[in-house]
């Protein structure tokens, strides 16, 4: 068991202060007593962390534990209030994005920061051309030679001359790193540190196996801090995890040999709970059918598919990326219309092609994409969970703004919304927040099905066991699901029963109950 601040390659950091070691070259950046304040909070408290040369290093931490305001001091975005950074065994001050750059340190945000209408090259050199102007005309020539040289060191295929917005999301991260070393390399920095902030939330899973590859070849080159709720990737990837909790140190170890359950455990303390998708709350549908495809086909995307989802009961789909799961709940939900064949709920009229009928029928969906399609962002929490139910909140054809406000509130009661007030926009939550208002608005609309797509993606561990704590409490109440998770163990542990997709048909059905699920391998024999 990993104990608190226990460190198992070197000096234990019990004193945050402690000057590193001179001796010790391998630690390229040291933070001692690390302290940040803001009005009526302390963010950071004497945080100690080491980037040593050749290593992949997690970060890891709740929301709200203080990862983003130590990635901010370390890129210069903030200052301390108290303690020291040492950059290469000397102290440093870093005044600003710009300032760290030149000192080699970059992050790569979540969000991202390249300009979609812009080439690759142009944002790979942005602001920073003055290498390739030759008579003071900028040679674009050379300078789409170096972005191919600079591309090809890091197993990148792009046409530099093509714009971002048409390369994938893996690429788009790949130019943003490769942009990071560069400027560097450009400011004479040695080894420099990349901060990958949640890099493979947008990734499928073959682009997360190529980002991997990528970042354990270049880790000898640069050092890589990764910051990630996905735990199984980070101990699968990294050397080394810091964890922090309510901005302290909670342990700093090596990942060999490390079990998720014990980071879950130093991740969330006293709230664990080894339960990790409430199997004990899972209940035994025995009501009538809800709802039903029959044959439903879509040229490409998927063959005259059959099946039924009964109240109250949880059905997994899974699947290879391309298995036709995607396309199939897309088509289920009124977004992507299908070919042939009939969606019915509860056995009334067939569902049209269309997600004004899709939702008039009761079926809800919890998109991939949140920010995307799943929220309105700049509009208040209370909108965003009204906005399917406005009709109901209405007195003399007017919407009664008293009652407008109730519903808001006794849904982010329900639903464990965490905001400032129903009025704040959405765009200023936590991801998992940003989940539970989405499903605020199904729930509340009189839901039969509800589609889950990777419902916990990008959220941290609190935040997924409160998603997983609503979805057993509304299959009680009798809401049928059918889901697509991050994993399969995940997949497994919420569902009664699980659908199999290969190659655009169904090829299997396992049933899922408490105490006598199946494993991984049972669905990876089908899958692949």
């Amino acid at each position: 068991m990993v104990t608190t601040m226990e460190r198992v390659n070197g000096h234990a950091l019990d004193d945050p202060h402690a000057s590193p070691s001179p001796h010790d070259p391998d630690i390229v950046l040291a933070l001692r007593g690390i302290t940040r304040r803001f009005p009526g909070v302390t963010a950071l408290n004497e945080v100690a962390l080491d980037v040593r040369k050749n290593e992949i290093l997690g970060l890891l931490g709740e929301n709200g534990a203080g990862k983003s305001v130590l990635t901010k001091i370390m890129t210069g975005i903030y200052q301390p209030d108290e303690g020291t950074l040492s950059l290469h065994g000397k102290r440093v001050t870093i005044r600003g994005t710009a300032d760290a750059i030149k000192k080699g340190i970059g992050v790569v945000f979540q969000e991202g920061s390249l300009i979609p209408n812009l080439s690759v090259m142009e944002n790979l050199f942005l602001r920073h051309e003055d290498p390739f102007l030759r008579f003071g005309a900028l040679s674009r020539r050379a300078m789409a030679a170096e972005a191919r040289r600079r591309l090809e060191q890091m197993n990148l295929d792009v046409d530099v001359d093509a714009p971002v917005s048409s390369i994938s999301a893996a690429a788009k991260q790949m130019v943003e790193i490769a942009r990071v070393l560069w400027l560097s390399e450009k400011y004479g920095a040695s080894n420099p540190i990349v901060i990958l902030d949640e890099p493979t939330t947008v990734l499928n899973d073959a682009e997360r196996g190529t980002l991997f590859e990528i970042l354990n070849r270049l880790k000898h080159r640069a050092s890589i801090i990764l910051i990630s709720h996905r735990l199984q990737e980070v101990l699968e990837n990294c050397d080394r995890v810091v964890v922090l909790k309510d901005g302290v140190n909670v342990t700093e170890t090596r990942t060999e040999g490390l079990a998720i359950a014990e980071v879950e455990k130093l991740l969330v303390g006293n709230d664990y709970s080894g339960d990790r998708f409430r199997e004990s709350d899972q209940r035994t549908p025995d009501g009538p059918v809800t709802f039903r495809v029959d044959n439903l086909s879509k040229a490409g995307a998927f063959d005259a598919l059959s099946f039924a989802v009964r109240e109250g009961e949880i059905v997994s789909l899974v699947g290879l990326v391309g298995s036709g799961k995607e396309a199939l709940c897309r088509c289920i939900a009124g977004l992507d219309r299908f070919d042939s064949g009939s969606v019915t709920i509860d056995g009334a009229s067939p569902v049209k092609a269309s997600s004004r009928s899709a939702v008039l029928h009761g079926i809800g969906h919890v998109p991939i994409e949140r920010r995307e399609e799943g929220l309105a962002l700049n509009m208040s929490v209370a909108d965003n969970i009204n906005y399917l139910v406005l009709d109901k909140l209405k007195k003399g054809g007017l919407i009664n703004r008293a009652r407008e406000r109730e519903h808001a509130r006794q849904w982010v009661a329900e639903c464990l919304v965490k905001t400032p007030s129903i009025d704040a926009a959405c765009r200023g939550l936590s991801g998992g927040n940003q989940q539970k208002v989405i499903l605020s608005k199904w729930l509340s609309s009189d839901v039969k099905l509800l589609i889950l797509d990777h419902p916990t993606r990008g959220i941290d561990i609190k935040a997924k066991d409160e998603v997983y704590r609503l979805i057993r409490k509304f299959a009680k109440a009798g809401i049928a699901m059918l889901i697509m998770c991050d994993t399969l163990e995940e997949d497994i542990g919420l569902a009664n029963r699980i659908l199999v997709m290969r190659e655009r048909k169904l090829v299997g059905e396992l049933d899922a109950p408490p105490g006598a699920k199946p494993t991984p391998h049972d669905l990876i024999t089908m899958i692949v």
